[in-house]
């Protein structure tokens, strides 16, 4: 069962950035994010306790267990989910300096086979994770920072952009940490990431289950349809065409029960897992795509969908909250918050060490006022 088996939120990862890569040389990165389908990704900004202080706004997700009974099968609020989430954790973001990240979790292999893992007590990625998006400006920077630390947990694949054209494939775990590859406007290149390590100096360090070559898992085939999508896109990339990369379905037709990394996740990019039942099993769910993102650090633009970004309906009653699927990307912005308050707080919902949290959308799909406040116009429009 799901609940005796410690596991994490699972991705496929996409990058670009350069002159005859993305249509006008800008970098961008995006993924899918799956999870059961009672886990949900929310949209909010984070906004610092002093417009005049150093730390630095962002906006991006953070996942969220559903168990409200209008959605959520009786007895879920009872149970413990499925792996624990850290509150307030930004799953990617983009900060005001016009640095993004994303990630995926890298399925390592327990730090007492093979080599000795690093000694130092290791750092929680969720704590990184809000130190990079308050206090980085640049890819540069944030690679410093996660690479200072040694040992970090959870494992990750780390996509991180920024606003001059850099990109970097970081990944970091039990073992420290690698660049797998750097890209910039000088010198431009695709990233692609799924759940394993795919660096020289890591990926020996990979669960066997999660190597590439292991045809039973998805993340193989995730990887290697990516780059083929990728790479006939090349010189063409950007938010749309991205989009439609993040929407693909190839291999979705595989039977996703035998998966050695989950049962009943499955093999395409736009994952559809399903139990193929009308009911949804709280000791061992389906995992699926509840949101994909998609950044662009010159703009500042963080472009979400809810559910799956193909659109489709959902074929099976487990397939949970996906009723709800946006099946298309909109564009959020910062609010314009340094200049007109100087001093004092923005208005918040919650807080989180001191910074205002203001959520743009809910768990279940629906956009707040503030999010259509600060939807990204294009055109002097609203995005459709």
């Amino acid at each position: 069962l799901l609940r005796q088996a410690r596991v994490e939120p699972m991705c496929f990862l996409i990058g670009a950035t350069g002159p005859g890569v993305t249509s006008t040389g800008e970098a961008l990165i995006g993924g899918v994010s799956d999870d059961p389908y009672l886990f949900r990704t929310f949209v909010r900004a984070v906004l610092p306790p002093r417009a005049d202080g150093p730390a630095l706004a962002h906006l991006g997700s953070e996942l969220r267990y559903v168990t409200d009974a209008r959605w959520a099968p009786a007895g879920a609020a009872e149970l413990p989910p499925p792996f624990d989430v850290e509150p307030g954790q930004p799953s990617r973001g983009i900060n005001e300096a016009g640095l993004a990240f994303t990630c995926a979790l890298a399925l390592e292999r327990a730090a007492d086979i093979g080599a000795v893992a690093m000694a130092a007590p290791a750092t929680d990625f969720a704590q990184l994770s809000r130190r990079m998006m308050a206090e980085c400006r640049t890819v540069e920077h944030a690679v410093s920072l996660l690479s200072a630390v040694g040992a970090v947990t959870p494992a990750f694949s780390v996509l991180l952009a920024d606003s001059d054209g850099a990109l970097v494939h970081l990944e970091v775990g039990s073992y420290g940490a690698a660049v797998h590859r750097r890209y910039s406007k000088d010198t431009p290149g695709i990233v692609v990431a799924v759940n394993c390590y795919q660096s020289e100096k890591l990926c020996c360090f990979n669960k066997p289950a999660a190597q590439l070559d292991d045809d039973a898992n998805n993340n193989g085939t995730r990887l290697r349809r990516g780059w083929a999508l990728a790479g006939a896109l090349r010189g063409r990339l950007d938010v749309g065409s991205m989009a439609s990369i993040l929407s693909d379905h190839q291999h979705e037709e595989r039977d996703c029960a035998s998966n050695p990394l989950i049962p009943y996740w499955g093999h395409s990019i736009c994952n559809h897992g399903t139990r193929s039942q009308s009911g949804y099993d709280l000791d061992s769910p389906p995992w699926g795509t509840v949101s994909a993102e998609i950044m662009q650090p010159e703009r500042r633009v963080f472009h979400y969908c809810f559910g799956w970004p193909c659109g489709s309906p959902p074929a099976h009653g487990d397939q949970l909250l996906q009723h709800s699927s946006w099946g298309r990307f909109e564009a959020f912005v910062l609010p314009v918050w340094r200049a007109e308050r100087r001093t004092g707080e923005p208005p918040c919902e919650s807080k989180d060490d001191g910074f205002a949290v203001v959520p743009y959308t809910t768990e279940v799909g629906g956009i707040t006022s503030e999010g259509e406040s600060c939807r990204e116009c294009v055109d002097g429009r609203k995005e459709p």
